[in-house]
């Protein structure tokens, strides 16, 4: 009987597992998966731009976005409705981005914060695929392991989405 051992550190996170290889490979799965959904501890301070153009501190890596946006668990969703699916999207991928500081997001975490914000979408590759010829997200991966992320210019036309959108909100 072959044992395989296996000890590994992710950040904060450690693995340790010993035994067959079958087993250990599913373990390491559940791990991955584990530490893949965890919160990450946001970035204590960040330079946000406010309505105005003002520079201000922001604790805990959100800024105003809490007025139009929430989290529970790994989904973002919009408080406030935005003018199109794409820009709910993009609201989205902002939201995942600054209040999970997950760069890397799935199809699965963006669909989920569209349902539970009311927008709903038949194909989010579609959508995205859209999103992603105009320039504001980056695709990676194909099939089911897509993950989707926002450029530089997708960014900032997310942001000026979100000021027009927590304008109306205020």
């Amino acid at each position: 009987m072959e044992l395989t051992k296996l000890k590994m550190k992710i950040g904060d996170h450690e693995f340790e597992a010993e035994g067959p290889p079958e087993l250990v490979k599913e373990q390491l799965s559940a791990f991955r998966e584990m530490v893949a959904n965890a919160p990450t501890a946001a970035v204590s301070d960040r330079i946000a731009t406010a309505n105005d153009g003002e520079v201000q501190s922001v604790k805990n890596g959100t800024t105003r976005l809490e007025s139009i946006m929430r989290t529970e668990g790994r989904v973002v969703s919009l408080t406030a409705r935005a003018n199109s699916a794409e820009e709910a999207a993009l609201l989205i991928l902002l939201g995942q981005r600054s209040f999970r500081n997950n760069e890397a997001v799935t199809g699965a975490e963006i669909v989920d914060g569209l349902q539970v914000t009311g927008q709903m979408v038949a194909r989010l590759d579609r959508l995205m695929d859209k999103i992603a010829a105009e320039g504001n997200a980056i695709i990676i991966g194909t099939h089911r392991a897509k993950r989707y992320r926002l450029t530089n210019q997708g960014f900032s036309r997310a942001q000026e989405i979100a000021k027009t959108l927590i304008a109306t909100v205020a």
